[in-house]
């Protein structure tokens, strides 16, 4: 299939931080989540697809998120762990050169994605736990990232909003 089947087919939209989503389950029930300090799922999952256009841009949650890889080329994640170090997982389907088909980015992480491969896509899914909501999410700045990190410049500057 190609990029705009999947949108089309899986009735996709823009998402703020860049490529296309959909929710697709919540658990039943919510609970307390103290991390929040709200009621929340359990989890939540969507369908989400990048190509090598639109990136996800950096940004933080204050839970895990699981990413699972469906089809495409593969998918860069970089991550900035709470301590500040730096590093990148190829998410695809060549387990034979490293790549592997789910990753958990742990609550806290900083961190954006992206598909360098020209003229491909990439459509995963990933699921938030405790679910996600928006008042869980911050996006990140490049100034203020290119501070605390510079020695991370290039990959900030490139996948940063302003």
């Amino acid at each position: 299939m190609r990029r705009e089947d999947y949108i089309k087919q899986l009735h996709l939209e823009p998402h703020q931080e860049g490529g296309w989503f959909r929710q697709i389950y919540t658990s039943e029930d919510q609970f307390y989540a103290e991390d929040s300090q709200a009621q929340r799922y359990y989890y939540t999952s969507i369908y989400f697809l990048l190509d090598d256009t639109s990136c996800s841009h950096f940004h933080r949650l204050n839970h895990d998120e699981l990413w699972y890889y469906h089809d495409g080329a593969a998918i860069t994640i970089h991550c900035i762990s709470p301590e500040g170090k730096y590093s990148a997982v190829k998410l695809g389907k060549d387990v034979t050169k490293g790549e592997v088909m789910q990753f958990k980015v742990p609550k806290n992480t900083i961190f954006a994605s992206e598909v360098t491969k020209s003229n491909s896509y990439c459509l995963v899914s990933c699921v938030v736990s405790p679910g996600f909501d928006y008042h869980d999410f911050e996006m990140m700045k490049r100034l203020e990232l290119l501070k605390q990190y510079p020695d991370y410049a290039e990959v900030i500057s490139r996948l940063a909003i302003d």
